[in-house]
């Protein structure tokens, strides 16, 4: 069942920018990016990394639910470039600590700059000054 709504989620998400784009005029030139054989600019690359990562953490059945709960609500709450944005000026300041090659560091970077404190214990994983980090609401019961 999780699976057919992940799926049911990724197939409406990649609807959603065609619906929602303008019309395209017939005389315009095709962007540099959408020229086959091109490689997508570096953010790009890394905001579908992240994103993977991201879903992938939501699947994991050894991801808690107060970390999913503080990702789904970082991505409720701000863009993926936004989001994109903090990872890479974590990733920056902390090149020994968060490499963009192993997922579970990406993943607890993330579950951070998304405001997700462990309880009971201080938080290792570094975070982005707060002007720039996204904040995710405290997460409460209904």
């Amino acid at each position: 069942m999780r699976t057919l709504s992940l799926l049911a989620l990724g197939a409406a998400l990649a609807v959603t920018p065609a619906v929602a784009a303008p019309a395209k005029k017939a005389a315009a030139p095709a962007a540099p990016a959408a020229t086959a054989g091109q490689q997508p600019p570096a953010e790009v690359q890394h905001a579908m990394l992240y994103l993977k990562v991201l879903i992938s953490g939501l699947q994991s059945d050894q991801v808690e639910q107060p970390v999913k709960g503080a990702l789904v609500g970082c991505l409720y709450n701000n863009s993926l470039g936004k989001i994109t944005d903090s990872m890479d000026k974590v990733i920056a300041e902390n090149p020994s600590k968060i490499r963009r090659d192993n997922p579970s560091e990406l993943l607890s970077a993330m579950a951070a700059i998304c405001g997700f404190r462990p309880s009971g214990e201080a938080s290792s994983a570094p975070t982005a000054p707060s002007s720039t980090a996204p904040k995710a609401p405290a997460t409460t019961g209904r």
